[in-house]
């Protein structure tokens, strides 16, 4: 072997064994294992961390309060990146939030947030469910296999989807999530979008299901941070609205109130979102933002922005989905990227009454139910479809979706929304997806448990052919999960409760900029030290972009041992090496970004005189 190989490989060698420590792998096996474990027949037991995760803290923030996660540093959690994305041709253009012309105003495409390729190891053993997640494995989360390719990432919006006036599915902050229309309304407003673009689907859940209880250490998401925007009221027709409480008592043209009997639990407040609709829940005459609420004697007057409408006796009133961004707009906003807003009132759970998001993906539970693409049942078997490109909101025998697993039972109840034993049908188990197919699904119930026991989850399956939605909508209550998907939904639903998010995939291909490779690696140099070789002192120069937080120099020796480690940032342009400090000989320089090796360049030493 010529003497320029062997140095490579030298090189290749010594940076691959840094590399893998940067991503917690272990040499001796093939990756660090970060897991959470449950007792399957004991409810109580919400899990515990286990193998690299003993030891290990998170906290939810809440308002003011900030969270904490000692998993920020260790990947994929650390990875997990918020984005814009947006297409140019055929190609996307990726900017991340410390880059300059990122927005969330959709001026920039959609937000997003990038997930990075990961394992995950289902199974059971001695009576415990296991979920591992690690940076190393034979398979990644089917999540990042596609029409049998491996992705590096996806995206998945950091808000829930919104239609504007082109009937496009986006993600942007500041709008009323798009509600009541069709499941197949919204999978064809994503698909308009190009071929990378479909609806957040079963695979994501079960993603970030794996995610977020080995962070937390816990099964239960309700326990976890809450169940979201969910004890809110939907407009109620008059024959479901048995007190009469929000029918309009008034006519009035062209105004901006309408009034109401008084509640005596006051579900829509100054500030939140409203729907005035007439005659019926399809009958939409405004969307709009609740600007006061004023008693008079046992009525209430709404005020609302937008423009005046008409309103008869025969109109009525309820909330809607609650805007995107809310947990930072909201009167008692929540800053960072993984805690919930803290807004309080009385006679209310403030679990249950606060938007939240878990690495900037805000409502994953609660505000509006999501419908998911690849899941659907008849006679209460699930069939499932793997490619995006096949999902369809049909009939479950279409061409891509196939049985998965055995007939579930049905229940046709629907309980109460109390968080009481007795009627309510909670998830105990797991559908066993020991093929990997990214489901998470309860295949068996109880009613003798509550939200705050096993997976917190809601069991929703009908003998009926169904499609799903995930996650629970905002008068859902304390059924608003992660692990709950209601098979209750068909074809034809339209639904204020009822909503999409977008879901972004593409190849490395067709990825343009900074995100062709990991973040802050496409701007980093590495120059050759001057001057070379040296006897009293060189330097290395280099470069790396502003807001870069984990870069460092590594010298080598030529056996492989790393011999210094040297932190650098934006700040900086070069190290100078001291002469006395290395014996004379040759070393190895790299730069390392993110985990990712910018270069390695060779130095030599001579001796003094």
């Amino acid at each position: 072997m010529g003497y320029n190989k062997a140095l490579s490989l030298l090189a290749c060698l010594c940076l691959s064994a840094l590399l893998y420590a940067q991503l917690g792998v272990n040499e001796k096996s093939t990756a660090r294992r970060y897991g959470v474990k449950w007792k399957q027949d004991n409810p109580l037991d919400l899990g515990e961390r286990c193998f690299d995760a003993v030891g290990l803290k998170a906290t939810f923030g809440v308002g003011s309060t900030e969270g904490h996660s000692d998993f920020d540093s260790i990947y994929p959690w650390s990875d997990i990146r918020r984005c814009n994305v947006r297409m140019v041709g055929d190609s996307a253009v990726v900017t991340y939030d410390d880059e300059p012309g990122f927005a969330i105003d959709g001026s920039n495409g959609d937000v997003m947030v990038r997930i990075p390729k990961f394992y995950v190891e289902k199974y059971v053993e001695d009576g415990y469910e296991y979920r591992v997640v690690s940076g190393k494995g034979e398979r990644p989360h089917p999540a990042f296999i596609e029409d049998g390719r491996e992705l590096d990432a996806v995206y998945v919006s950091a808000f829930e989807g919104y239609m504007g006036t082109d009937s496009l599915l986006r993600s942007v902050a500041n709008v009323i999530p798009t509600s009541n229309i069709t499941a197949q309304q919204f999978l064809r407003a994503a698909q308009q979008r190009g071929p990378q673009y479909t609806l957040y689907d079963m695979r994501c859940v079960d993603m970030l299901f794996s995610l977020i209880a080995v962070e937390f250490g816990c099964r239960n998401t309700g326990t976890v941070f809450g169940y979201g925007i969910a004890d809110y009221k939907q407009p109620l027709e008059p024959e479901w609205d048995y007190g009469l409480y929000y029918q309009s008592q008034t006519n009035e043209q062209q105004t901006n109130t309408i009034t109401c009997r008084k509640q005596w639990k006051r579900f829509i407040v100054e500030g939140s979102n409203i729907c005035i609709c007439k005659g019926n829940q399809q009958n939409i005459l405004t969307f709009a933002r609740c600007i006061s609420v004023r008693e008079q004697g046992d009525q209430c007057v709404y005020t609302f922005d937008g423009p005046p409408i008409d309103i008869t006796t025969d109109c009525f009133i309820g909330n809607c989905a609650q805007n995107t961004n809310w947990t930072e707009t909201c009167s008692v906003p929540y800053m960072g990227a993984t805690g919930r807003a803290d807004i309080r009132e009385d006679r209310f759970d403030a679990r249950q009454r606060n938007p939240m998001r878990y690495r900037w993906m805000e409502n994953l539970v609660g505000n509006v139910w999501h419908y998911l693409p690849d899941v659907a049942f008849r006679d209460a078997q699930m069939y499932v479809c793997s490619n995006m490109c096949d999902y369809q909101f049909a009939d479950s025998a279409t061409v891509g979706y196939t049985p998965y697993g055995t007939p579930l039972p049905t229940s046709r109840e629907l309980g109460t929304l109390d968080d009481a034993t007795g009627t309510n049908t909670w998830v105990t188990t797991l559908m066993d997806d020991s093929e990997n197919r990214g489901i998470a699904f309860g295949v068996n119930y109880s009613t003798a448990l509550t939200s705050k026991e096993a997976f917190g989850a809601y069991y929703y399956v009908h003998q009926y052919p169904a499609i799903c939605a995930n996650g629970g909508g905002f008068d859902h209550r304390n059924r608003c999960n992660l692990l709950t998907t209601r098979a209750w939904v068909w074809n034809d639903t339209r639904w204020h409760l009822s909503g999409a998010r977008l879901l972004f995939k593409a190849t490395g291909s067709q990825l343009s900029g900074a995100t062709a490779i990991p973040i802050g690696v496409a701007k980093s140099k590495l120059c050759q030290n001057t001057p070379n070789p040296f006897t009293e002192r060189t330097e290395i120069r280099f470069s790396v972009p502003e807001g870069t937080n984990n870069a460092y120099i590594y010298i080598f020796d030529m056996t492989g041992k790393m011999l210094r480690q040297i932190p650098v940032d934006s700040s900086m342009q070069s190290v100078t090496i001291n002469g006395n400090e290395l014996a004379p000989g040759i070393y190895l320089y790299s730069l390392v970004v993110n985990g990712q090796e910018i270069d390695t360049k060779k130095m030599i030493t001579t001796k003094r005189q």
